[in-house]
């Protein structure tokens, strides 16, 4: 995929100019990946994606526009941490840089890279207001994208992320697959015409799984101890049961799929695909919790945004899961 970067960069240098003027503001090191010149964008957009440095640039052209109190530093690709970090920046771009909120990208935009050239034209807009324009000049953004510019766009959005540890609100779901996509791609067998795995290979593939597993596991667990039940009697019910709608049945499942797991580590034969086969219809909860994950999310940023107090928690438990997992 690198490849197809590589043979339209040349033709979008908006992307770059932006790396430069981020730099200039000392928000990238000269060194940074993505000043190298083989650079590509996705080097741009991975800093970018958790709203940090977006919240940090803000405060070093305006300081102290930021309580920095109310960012979370390490959201490791949390998808809820992380959308409001993102929402922070958008809102102090209005009522601090005179913005318009036509000038804005929506927060999944960036999260999800489905409009990065959207991202772009927001920070061109940003480096050509008053206040930053006093720092260091800013760059201009045409509004619409060029033919190549589409392509870049387009293979963004296939570039294969860094893995994240999933956290409050961001189990990973892709509405554009059917249930019998995602098993099938889960359970394929690409032996025929091939050589079987070694055991090594087999026993590398099955530690990466319950590697991922485990903290996947784990951050049910803080979601469940750390934020369902502290926030129970501060939500209606209504309100709480959408907010952490198949939430504990999810930990249960992984849970118990972990522990499938772990017995099949040292047996080689059985067959991955097997496990997956066995619990694909426990599975399937998935439908339900992602057909309800927008309404959870908007009630959830509408209570961080109205009610003070409630907001006030939520920090308090993302504060004490990042002292804990510092510990």
């Amino acid at each position: 995929m690198a490849a197809a970067f590589e043979d339209h960069d040349a033709n979008d240098e908006l992307w770059r100019e932006c790396a430069t003027w981020l730099t200039r503001w000392e928000m990238l090191r000269p060194d940074h990946k993505a000043n190298w010149p083989k650079a590509c964008i996705v080097d741009l957009a991975n800093i970018l994606r958790d709203g940090v440095l977006l919240c940090k640039l803000l405060n070093k052209i305006d300081p102290r526009c930021i309580d920095m109190k109310d960012v979370n530093l390490k959201p490791t690709m949390a998808q809820f941490l992380c959308l409001r970090n993102i929402n922070l920046f958008l809102k102090t771009c209005v009522d601090n840089f005179g913005l318009k909120h036509s000038d804005l990208f929506d927060d999944t935009m960036l999260f999800d890279l489905t409009n990065f050239h959207k991202v772009l034209c927001t920070l061109s807009k940003l480096s050509l207001s008053p206040k930053a324009l006093r720092g260091v000049p800013g760059f201009t953004a045409q509004r619409l994208k060029s033919r190549e510019e589409e392509v870049i766009y387009a293979d963004l959005q296939k570039v294969k992320m860094p893995v994240r540890e999933r956290g409050l609100m961001e189990p990973e779901c892709d509405f554009d697959m059917t249930n019998e996509e995602i098993y099938q791609d889960l359970c394929l067998d690409r032996a025929s015409g091939k050589q079987l795995p070694t055991i090594e290979e087999r026993k590398f593939v099955i530690d990466e799984l319950l590697d991922t597993e485990k903290n996947y596991v784990d951050v049910l667990n803080k979601l469940v101890n750390n934020f369902m039940h502290p926030l129970t009697n501060q939500m209606k019910p209504e309100e709480h049961h959408t907010v952490f709608f198949k939430i504990k049945e999810l930990r249960d499942i992984h849970s118990e799929f972990l522990h499938e797991l772990l017995k099949i580590r040292n047996n080689p034969m059985i067959k991955l695909s097997n496990i997956f086969m066995r619990w694909r219809e426990r599975f399937l909860v998935y439908g339900l919790y992602c057909a309800n994950l927008t309404k959870a999310r908007t009630i959830l940023q509408e209570l961080c945004d109205t009610d003070e107090i409630f907001n006030q928690a939520v920090i308090k438990y993302e504060k004490k899961i990042i002292t804990e997992g510092l510990n």
